[in-house]
């Protein structure tokens, strides 16, 4: 393998043990934090940390600003992490990390339409198992838990992992355009600051009235925004986003673990069962690129 593919394999790693704690790290932020002011300085916060990292190598340019597609994904990204916020705050941590993480089953197929990636069998039977693990996490089998406030949850963090396959290929597409990856990362975050900051206007600017959610924000926009993006973005260089949607799934594994013994999550065998099929059905999928 060349030296450049194991750099991105260790790259993608490293993204998704930082992207792994943002899990826990939302849920208990968004219990004194609203939703969309989280997303809105969240990605403030990242935004800011590319900027200055820009500055201060004298690469900080604003044209990245005005290619369309960065706007495009911005508002992807926005959309995304509104929806991932609003369903953590009824949903669990751990949950919300594996039905995200269904867009590594969804990618596949826009990397077909899109990229004119081969659509084998095997590929069509991993997306199929993945998705079945979808179900028996989010529903347990049981008709009554889909009129509970942590369906409504699963749901809305189920449509951000959709959403964000489109983010995941359309950064692929700019990726592929060339150019530095460390100011696409920073454009994509700053356009998605002020799109996510558009609600906010209409719903007013509920400021966090305790440390502890001034706490959480700084985390979370300091350590797993910035950098495992620009991580991931660099990766796409040498690795299809196919193969690395398996390497990410690293964070469910992270995000379990931490929610396990700081938010006390349960691991019920339908959890357990569902996850494993989502992993395995992405395992599938990868071996059939």
């Amino acid at each position: 393998m060349p030296a450049s593919r194991r750099r991105d394999y260790a790259l993608i790693l490293l993204a998704s043990i930082l992207w792994g704690t943002s899990f826990p790290g939302s849920k208990l932020t968004v219990g004194t934090v609203d939703p969309l002011f989280l997303t809105f300085a969240r990605m403030a916060i990242g935004a800011v940390l590319g900027l200055t990292v820009l500055a201060a190598t004298r690469r900080l340019h604003l044209e990245v600003f005005c290619q369309p597609l960065v706007w495009v994904l911005g508002a992807i990204n926005a959309a995304g992490f509104e929806l991932q916020n609003e369903g953590i705050l009824l949903t669990t941590a751990s949950k919300t990390a594996l039905l995200v993480n269904v867009n590594v089953v969804i990618i596949p197929v826009l990397m077909v339409a899109f990229f004119r990636e081969t659509m084998t069998r095997v590929k069509v039977a991993g997306i199929l198992v993945g998705t079945f693990g979808v179900v028996v996490v989010a529903t347990k089998f049981d008709p009554a838990s889909l009129a509970g406030g942590q369906f409504a949850g699963d749901v809305l963090v189920f449509v951000a992992g959709v959403v964000w396959a489109f983010y995941v290929v359309g950064a692929k597409k700019m990726v592929d355009r060339g150019g530095d990856y460390v100011a696409l990362t920073a454009g994509i975050l700053a356009t998605t600051a002020l799109l996510a900051a558009v609600p906010l206007f209409f719903v007013g600017w509920p400021l966090p009235t305790d440390a502890s959610g001034w706490l959480g924000i700084a985390y979370l926009g300091l350590v797993p925004t910035f950098t495992p993006l620009l991580l991931y973005v660099a990766s796409m260089r040498t690795i299809s986003p196919t193969v690395s949607g398996l390497l990410i799934l690293l964070e469910v594994v992270v995000a379990a673990v931490l929610s396990f013994f700081f938010l006390r999550d349960p691991l019920g065998v339908h959890t357990l069962a569902g996850g494993a099929l989502i992993l395995f059905g992405a395992y599938v999928v990868t071996r059939g690129d």
